[in-house]
């Protein structure tokens, strides 16, 4: 009995710590507390030779292209799951990778051409603690450069955690910009879209799910994306994964559901369709998401 308290004690201590600091780093990122966060100075590209991957008659087929964004901390391995699991099952193919470094230069890497079907387009950011701000600035560019240098008209878009709330941001300060691509399907897997809240609820699941998706308060984020309604597009289609790890708080680890759930209320009537898959246990932890097999597949069934 005595080890149990300790145990619990010291799990608090840690969550404390953990909450502490995913505080900190939020924070920083959403508000935009750093001045040095660099401009888009140069585009470079290195496209091999190649051929096109034959895929699968079971999905659709289009030139439409899928962008994957990682979101604060991460980097290319927290899209490789979802887009390995794509190739894999003949659903899409991986075309190129775009790095923006901290030096400005954008790069793009990989093959392509215009006749590509199902093109998958993986961006990292070198400096993946760069303010949101400065993440929105650099998603959009990438996307002009798609459109003007690669000719993509139509894409969709998956993010995780940050980059869920940068694909959506994007779509909110961008929406009417003709120079790029239009948007058509999003993917947001444990996105913190209104900050903290309810990262502490202990409402069971069934509760939880009752909820009202209008968040008990705004911060000044939510509040902020609220005023750019107008300028999201018509006719976007969007799936919202979040999870709960059932540790007696509704959170994934990192991310309260009532904040990943949020979204809902952000782009009321502005989307033609809405979905909502919740997880819950150990594979519902915030870095499990996107390496969660059945994540993929419901990502997969909705792209393509």
């Amino acid at each position: 009995m005595k080890g149990t308290i300790i145990l619990a004690k010291r799990y608090r201590t840690v969550l404390q710590f953990a909450l502490l600091a995913f505080i900190i780093s939020t924070a920083v990122v959403l508000i935009g507390a750093r001045r040095n966060d660099p401009k888009i100075t140069k585009v470079t590209s290195q496209l091999t030779s190649g051929s096109d991957r034959v895929l699968s008659n079971q999905y659709q087929q289009s030139r439409t292209a899928t962008v994957f964004l990682h979101g604060y901390n991460g980097g290319a391995y927290s899209t490789n799951y979802l887009i390995n699991k794509a190739e894999r099952t003949g659903a899409a193919q991986k075309a190129l990778v775009v790095h923006v470094y901290k030096n400005g230069v954008m790069a793009f890497k990989g093959y392509w051409n215009k006749s590509l079907k199902n093109p998958m387009v993986q961006i990292v950011f070198q400096d993946s603690h760069a303010s949101q701000k400065t993440q929105i600035y650099w998603l959009h560019q990438v996307l002009v450069q798609l459109k003007t240098k690669y000719g993509v008209t139509k894409y969709n878009a998956v993010g995780h955690s940050l980059g869920s709330n940068d694909i959506v941001n994007q779509a909110l300060k961008y929406g009417h910009d003709k120079r790029t691509p239009t948007l058509n399907k999003m993917v947001t897997i444990a996105g913190p879209f209104d900050g903290l809240t309810g990262f502490l609820s202990t409402q069971t699941e069934t509760e939880l799910k009752r909820l009202a998706i209008k968040p008990v308060r705004f911060t000044k984020h939510f509040t902020e994306m609220l005023s750019y309604r107008n300028n999201f597009p018509k006719h976007v289609k969007l799936l919202n994964v979040y999870g709960d790890t059932d540790t007696g708080y509704n959170n994934d680890g990192f991310v309260g559901v009532a904040s990943a759930r949020s979204v809902q209320y952000l782009l009321r009537g502005k989307l033609s369709q809405y979905q909502e898959a919740f997880y819950s246990g150990s594979d519902a932890a915030h870095c499990a998401l996107n390496q969660n097999p059945s994540v993929a597949n419901k990502l997969i069934t909705f792209l393509w």
